[in-house]
């Protein structure tokens, strides 16, 4: 099976319970780590924060604990790990009952998407049976009284007794529980950052999604691209970190003051919001939340106050839910489908929390259709009002799995989708296409009337004329080369553009004897066809505005000024005027045109040869 570190986490547990139910003291028992041992830590090498442990299930299964040793610190850990969390293991002491902690942490699971697990009624060794038999009938009108169902084992994190019966329960949970297909995007919210002395600067947090190899180059909201050199998986050394386990990375590239809990570490770069749009609920026992109010926002490991802003209601109470965007007072990395916790600002308990369905809303005021189309996963809908936001730029799958919060795999094919087109590996809207077709074919017959010469667009001015983003441009002339368009090295050009009309090529050659005849005096003209034909030829050059020559004339003129430079070390307008038998307008072009070629560079009233021709 290989060496624990190298193995995926099979299921992921998050504990809850009151203080003092016994949650650390039955953790330790099942995998021999306390939770709460700091030494510990260091022993392993590369610390792991408090609260997390490995647990080897019956069958060989890998499972990870999420372990909530305190009041205030279950919502930090326990929103830490909250998408790799895939089932809870509620604890209640026999000797006490349901408490409000116990309340306050299944619900706050519960808010985070986990409605599946198993009870541990500890301290069974110091009561009585009918104590007991009191405890679990208590525990059994709490999880009705929330809709939950889940089986008791009376155990004692002491003596062991029932615990061999928790774990098979825990392994056939394992079996039932399916995880998600994974993300290919890795996500780690890192919880501490520390130097190790010999090791260097390491970061420590719950994998929520993906994989982190050694040797990956990781990315952070404020650009840094730290690289991983190694990995521990629950204190064991792998090359690979899976998602749910407890992660440990050693990072290059980075300093120490660079990373601070609450950062997240991605595979690729994912900019940070300040609102999204979002469907919170309200637990059972919460008081009314009123529109615009301020609450407590818990979100992997960082947590900053937000606004609620409801859409279409004053208020909802306890046990609702509604459609809200929720607008942050400090930016968060988040995605679609990314759970969170709400709490109150005054007294700081958990009254709810929600699931974050637009992660980067545009509107100013959210559409609530647009929202139930996304909270049902209504791929026909969605995808076509995704791509609207920036028409112009196409997605990938990649890019929509990313927006939707949905595996590449549980996407439909996109390209089937009514209005959506696939071009290459990007998609788009079926109407911005076929519009930016039309853009380019406009522009090469334009290009092809204007300039018969020269019926190419450069690739750059072909892109521009599509109206797309450089990216989908691309993917889109890729398409079109063949039939609807001719790409050369040189440009893009209409199939049925000839290279050059003969009738244009008897034009220039016309032109090019009249050049020759006229010498260092051409008349002045157009750039017509023919005279642009003969540019790009290389058989004519450019002295000044509508004044051209013909490449032997100039070849020779320039001929005549090197010989002329080194035997009088430099030449004046004048003295070009006397050498050539011309005007002072065709010799102050001409040395213009001499200056251009770096033949000659202009010293105050003379003109001396450059380096290269001395």
């Amino acid at each position: 099976m290989g060496e624990p570190g190298d193995r995926p986490i099979s299921l992921t547990i998050g504990t809850a319970g009151h203080i003092d139910h016994g949650k650390t003291t039955l953790v330790r028992y099942m995998t021999g780590t306390d939770t709460d041992r700091l030494e510990e830590e260091h022993r392993r090498g590369i610390s792991i924060v408090p609260g997390y442990a490995e647990l080897e299930l019956p069958s060989g299964r890998r499972a990870s604990l999420v372990d909530a040793p305190g009041h205030e610190r279950f919502v930090k850990n326990m929103v830490a790990g909250a998408s790799g969390v895939d089932a809870f293991l509620l604890v209640v002491a026999a000797d006490d009952g349901v408490m409000p902690q116990t309340r306050e942490h299944l619900g706050v699971l519960r808010v985070l998407g986990v409605e599946q697990g198993v009870v541990a009624l500890t301290k069974t060794d110091a009561v009585d049976e009918e104590t007991a038999t009191l405890a679990e009938l208590d525990v059994e009108e709490f999880l009705e009284s929330v809709g939950l169902e889940a089986p008791i084992f009376r155990v004692s994190g002491v003596t062991g007794e029932g615990v061999d019966e928790l774990l098979q329960g825990l392994d056939a949970l394992a079996g039932k529980v399916s995880r998600q297909e994974e993300s290919a995007l890795a996500r780690l919210p890192v919880d501490r950052a520390f130097v190790l002395k010999g090791i260097g600067v390491v970061v420590t947090g719950t994998l929520w999604s993906g994989e982190i190899h050694q040797g990956d180059t990781l990315y952070t909201a404020s650009g840094l691209r730290p690289r991983v050199r190694g990995i521990q998986n629950h204190g064991h050394p792998s090359k690979v970190a899976y998602a749910g386990a407890r992660t440990a990375l050693d990072l290059t590239g980075v300093e120490i003051s660079d990373i601070v809990a609450g950062d997240v570490l991605l595979s690729q770069p994912i900019p940070e919001t300040s609102s999204f749009d979002a469907r919170i609920r309200l637990l059972e026992d919460a008081r009314p939340l009123k529109h615009s109010v301020r609450v407590r926002l818990h979100h992997g490991t960082r947590a900053t106050n937000a606004r609620v802003r409801l859409l279409g209601r004053e208020q909802i109470n306890a046990g609702e839910s509604a459609l809200a965007r929720l607008r942050l007072e400090e930016p968060l990395v988040v995605l679609s489908g990314d759970r969170f916790v709400l709490r109150s600002m005054a007294p700081q308990i958990t009254i709810g929390g929600g699931t974050i369905l637009d992660a980067s809303p545009t509107d100013h005021k959210p559409d609530p259709a647009w929202l139930e189309a996304l909270e049902a996963g209504d791929y026909t809908k969605t995808i076509p009002l995704i791509l609207a936001r920036n028409p112009r730029a196409g997605m990938t799958l990649r890019d929509l799995s990313l927006l939707l919060s949905a595996s590449v795999g549980e996407l439909p094919e996109v390209g089937n989708i009514p209005g959506v087109i696939r071009v290459a590996d990007c998609y788009a809207l079926e109407e911005e296409i076929f519009s930016a077709k039309e853009k380019l074919t406009n522009a090469l017959r334009r290009r092809t009337e204007e300039h018969p010469e020269s019926p190419e667009l450069t690739v750059a001015e072909a892109r521009t004329a599509t109206g797309l983003s450089s990216e989908l441009a691309d993917a889109l002339l890729g398409e079109m080369s063949g039939d609807e368009i001719r790409m050369t090295d040189t440009g893009v050009s209409l199939p049925e553009a000839e290279e050059v009309p003969p009738e244009l090529v008897h034009e220039a050659d016309e032109l090019l004897d009249r050049l020759q005849k006229a010498g260092i005096e051409p008349p002045n003209m157009d750039p017509t066809p023919a005279l642009r034909l003969l540019l790009k030829r290389g058989d004519a050059v450019k002295l000044a505005e509508n004044l051209f020559a013909s490449q032997d004339t100039a070849e020779d003129v320039l001929e005549k000024i090197k010989n002329y430079c080194r035997k009088e070390g430099d030449i004046t307008l004048a003295g070009f005027r006397d050498l050539m038998g011309t005007s002072r307008k065709y010799a102050q072009a001409w040395l213009e045109y001499s200056d251009a070629a770096g033949v000659t560079r202009r010293t105050g009233d003379v003109r001396v040869l450059t380096r290269r021709y001395r």
